[in-house]
């Protein structure tokens, strides 16, 4: 994990204070970027340079900015304004929104300095494709916001040895997102330190009448102060999960190291959950991306000789293999033949892993998991091999609950479940084990 620079507050603080300006602090970053820009889909200097003379302006002014001068960086599936957002994809190839994302909006009014466009794959569907996680780990930028639907974040974040936090489903607006997995698509917060990451969570949290699927709750206000101990506090350990992974022993004792009473217990119906996301997703997926059609939306292949003919190529040439895999599955199980047999049963294994994680909060404060299953392949290339690295976190995703990835030593990760929008006492517990890490190596 990277910590040459420190944290985004101290730097931000520094800049607020008038230690140094806003262009003298972010310069080795915008050079580390034009030396090698490989991480970024769209890096404009002039852009840039040209938000951080209005933030100075705002400062100079007197303007209090919680995020002042912090560079961040976006996933492309995320929408700013009339700049490129292809979401790693031909068919929004030279796509220039006339709007932006309103967690990008709040992060500009906060101070933050939008650095570009980070590379997903195409649609996010898989996370593998995602540099989110290299440009923090180096550097390049200290937060950046990108989407997870069931891992695709949150797996690259681990290898990567960076926290990720996935907030509270609706807590966060998706306006502006470009949709693969409507239900279950979150806007994620990647950081080296978590203070970091709950600074950014206050700002882009909270209601927004624009998103259907936004809360109607108010923005996360998190203390100032960790939490001296966890005494008290109960987090269990997921027994199938702990099964297919190593470290249980040595992250128990970390976590009884501060304070919290830790048991295993045995919740089967979360392993369904896969699945369940695979049905579900694909046909949610289907259903989004329908309307790139080569019409109204979307990449148009100049060569067709009728309307049908439109339709097929523009989509065949647009969607690379694997994203036409998820459409195709997800057609089939929104199909009349299937949709009985397949999605309705779907359905009803996501309301048994919701009610599986209701009851098992009765009795625990927090749930533990690891992050990566001893046996990921990362070289797979069907759907249900790709998802298979992701199984530690579709019954999550599908419950809508919080989570965040801690990096621990030796490239093991443990992610950390709290109840639906008690995402305040989940920080606070996570940033304890966080500070206590680092105090530790």
């Amino acid at each position: 994990m990277s910590n040459k620079i420190g944290t985004a507050l101290s730097l931000s603080a520094n800049i607020q204070g008038g230690q140094v300006s806003v262009l003298d602090a972010l310069s080795p970053m915008i050079n580390s970027i034009e030396q090698d820009s490989s991480l970024f889909a769209l890096f404009d200097r002039q852009s840039v340079l040209d938000q951080i003379q209005k933030v100075q302006q705002r400062l100079d002014a007197g303007e209090s900015l919680p995020l002042a001068g912090i560079p961040v960086g976006v996933g492309e599936n995320i929408c700013t304004l009339n700049e490129e957002t292809a979401s790693g994809s031909k068919m929004l190839g030279g796509f220039k929104p006339p709007f932006e994302a309103t967690s990008v909006t709040k992060l500009k009014e906060a101070g933050a300095i939008i650095m570009g466009k980070l590379r997903v794959d195409e649609f996010a569907c898989d996370g593998l494709g995602c540099t989110a996680p290299q440009a923090v780990a180096q550097d390049q930028v200290l937060l950046a916001f990108c989407t997870d639907t069931a891992g695709s974040l949150r797996v690259p974040a681990a290898l990567a040895e960076v926290c990720c936090v996935r907030p509270s489903y609706g807590s966060v607006s998706r306006s502006g997102t470009v949709a693969y997995v409507s239900s279950m698509d979150q806007i994620c917060i990647l950081g080296n330190h978590l203070g970091d990451c709950s600074a950014a969570l206050e700002v882009i949290s909270g209601n927004d009448p624009t998103d259907s699927t936004s809360c109607t709750l108010p923005a996360f206000t998190f203390p100032k102060d960790v939490v001296s101990s966890l005494e008290g506090t109960k987090i269990g350990f997921i027994r199938e999960f702990w099964e297919e992974a190593d470290g249980l022993d040595d992250i128990t004792v970390w976590l009884q190291s501060s304070g919290a009473q830790v048991e295993t217990l045995s919740l089967p119906a979360l392993k369904d959950a896969l699945e369940a996301f695979i049905i579900i997703g694909t046909a949610e997926a289907s259903a989004n991306m329908a309307r790139f059609d080569g019409i109204k939306y979307g990449y148009q292949t100049p060569h067709y000789d009728n309307l049908f003919d439109l339709y097929i190529k523009s989509r065949s040439e647009g969607f690379n293999r694997k994203t036409k895999e998820r459409l195709a599955l997800g057609s089939l199980m929104l199909s009349s033949d299937y949709y009985h047999s397949y999605y309705e049963k779907a359905m009803c294994v996501r309301r048994m892993v919701l009610d599986t994680f209701v009851e098992a909060f009765q009795k625990m404060d927090f749930l533990a998991t690891p992050v990566i299953p001893t046996s990921a392949d990362w070289n797979t290339q069907t759907i249900l091999g790709a998802e298979q690295n992701n199984r530690f976190h579709h019954a999550s995703s599908l419950a809508g609950l919080p989570s965040i990835v801690l990096p621990f030593r030796d490239a093991q990760s443990v992610q950390i479940i709290g109840k639906s929008f008690e995402d305040v006492a989940l920080m606070s517990t996570c940033s304890l084990l966080d500070d206590q890490k680092r105090r530790d190596s």
